[in-house]
């Protein structure tokens, strides 16, 4: 959307908008808080995140949102939620962010602060509120980018990729595939089951699902030293209806979308095999496979035969 010719402009315009909307939370006002106002030159939150985790992501009009088919609270949503959406990989609680945006200079004012307002919005249902970051504008499509700094509850340690073992379950959070029919913009990021799985069944191993099944799953095996047989029985129940609606429009199997199409956003988890299977199912996890010694990653037939599943997903610089 273009701006109009009688709307105020201007970076100080749209910053002085934005601290209205940005507010810390009462949590993040009491005596441990820091108090630094948005729009200095950093922002602060409370001294006890001495040891924090940091991750960030960067969404580009084109590649990952399609301004004129997207609303800008949808991408504003999108942008945060991929980033808590590593947090939940993690298992650890997200305390703030920081959002810079690149924005197409005939964007309306409106539009641009919708888009952050959204991340800002977003961010709060989990506890971690845009604390700062910084706004320009380009003769370019619009570029979001957020970082989040999340810490690790007491007691516990962050769950890695790199943990997987022998013997290990595979599970899924939720069904997979097809995303592209609108959930790659309207997921829940798995935060609270994320930190649940961490402090009650302590997994080996997790990753959250953005690049698709196979890619992201072959990730977790690769930093681990493992293989995989995912059961091709089991792989039924974790293909979303989405990935079905898709394979009837494009004549591919619902199986290859939900192994590849990404942006899922549900956690892979890779759990010691003696705990009770219906903690996890009542969980809503999905049990797909095993951690093998070796073999890179199969599928596993019911007469015993095995395929390998080619290591394909999304990929930038392709």
């Amino acid at each position: 959307m273009t701006h109009s010719t009688n709307e105020p402009r201007g970076e100080l315009e749209l910053v002085r908008r934005l601290r209205e909307h940005l507010r810390l939370p009462p949590r993040a006002a009491g005596p441990e808080a820091l108090a630094v106002a948005f729009g200095d030159d950093m922002a602060a939150v409370s001294a006890r995140h001495a040891g924090l985790l940091w991750t960030v992501d960067m969404l580009m009009d084109g590649v990952d949102f399609v301004s004129r088919e997207h609303g800008w609270e949808a991408v504003g949503r999108k942008a945060m939620a991929v980033n808590l959406s590593d947090c939940a990989a993690m298992g650890v609680q997200p305390v703030a962010a920081l959002c810079a945006v690149a924005i197409d200079e005939r964007l309306a004012m409106r539009d641009a602060e919708a888009l952050i307002v959204a991340a800002h919005e977003m961010g709060l249902r989990y506890g971690c509120p845009i604390v700062g970051g910084d706004t320009n504008s380009w003769k370019s499509p619009t570029v979001i980018s957020i970082s989040i700094a999340a810490e690790v509850p007491a007691g516990q340690r962050p769950v890695g990729r790199s943990g997987a073992q022998v013997g290990d379950r595979i599970w899924v959070s939720g069904p997979l595939g097809g995303s592209i029919l609108g959930r790659h913009l309207r997921f829940e990021p798995r935060v609270e089951l994320g930190l649940t799985l961490a402090r009650e069944i302590a997994p080996h191993a997790m990753i959250d699902i953005s690049d698709g099944l196979a890619l992201d799953l072959w990730r977790m095996l690769d930093a681990s030293g493992v293989g995989a047989c995912l059961d091709a029985g089991a792989l039924e129940a974790a293909i979303h209806e989405d990935a079905r609606r898709l394979a009837q429009r494009d004549g591919h199997p619902a199986l290859e979308h939900a192994l590849h199409d990404g942006e899922d956003f549900e956690l892979i988890v890779a759990a010691r095999a003696d705990i009770e299977a219906n903690r996890l199912l009542g969980l809503g996890l999905i049990p797909i496979g095993e951690i093998v010694a070796a073999g890179g990653l199969q599928l596993c037939g019911t007469d015993g035969r095995t395929s390998p599943i080619p290591i394909r997903g999304w990929e930038h610089f392709r």
